[in-house]
């Protein structure tokens, strides 16, 4: 004797098989997760033609030794170091490519309203380092491409995240693009 499903039983069943299908492709998403191969990070000593997270986090751990806020002595030794590293670069760049590192000071001001308020902020001998590499014969109108990034940091921070890993990127970064001797289709201008 046969018995006949109703619409409820069809419903029902569709919706354990929904469930099914829902349970199997969570299932293997979580699978595919917890089996994943990561990149594994270089170490200080991987080859100079390649980036290096290691060499980045020393940068990280040099730049926030010191408070780097505005005004005091660890924004001059940040700028200092970074302008060191910028210039070991120009040093070990081959002929065919120009690398070229400028240090500038400046003061201003800016406003800006913050919860409802106008604030204003002045500032003063406020250093700059700009570095441009590219291939030796690049004119100075050709596009270039910006990387920026800032070395100051919050009161009270280290910097680490704001932004000490930024300018510690850009750095090996840069150290990558002079070290494997690849020319840039266009200039990069670092600043910092």
């Amino acid at each position: 004797m046969a018995s006949m499903l109703s619409s409820r039983d069809v419903s029902g069943f569709k919706f354990l098989f929904f469930i099914a299908i829902m349970y199997a492709i969570i299932s293997l998403l979580v699978h595919s997760v917890l089996h994943m191969k990561f990149i594994k990070p270089l170490s200080i000593d991987a080859p100079l033609d390649r980036f290096s997270e290691a060499r980045a986090i020393h940068h990280v751990a040099v730049l926030t030794k010191d408070g780097r806020q505005e005004g005091r002595p660890g924004l001059r030794k940040a700028a200092v170091y970074i302008k060191e590293q910028l210039e070991m670069l120009k040093e070990r760049a081959e002929s065919n490519i120009r690398v070229e590192v400028e240090e500038t000071t400046i003061n201003g001001s800016f406003s800006m309203i913050f919860l409802g308020h106008s604030i204003s902020f002045a500032y003063r001998d406020h250093i700059n380092i700009v570095a441009r590499i590219s291939s030796a014969d690049v004119k100075e109108t050709d596009p270039s491409v910006l990387i920026n990034g800032h070395f100051d940091s919050p009161l009270g921070s280290p910097g680490a995240g704001d932004c000490g890993s930024c300018v510690a990127s850009m750095l090996e970064l840069a150290r990558v693009t002079v070290e494997s001797g690849w020319i840039p289709p266009r200039p990069l201008i670092f600043t910092f």
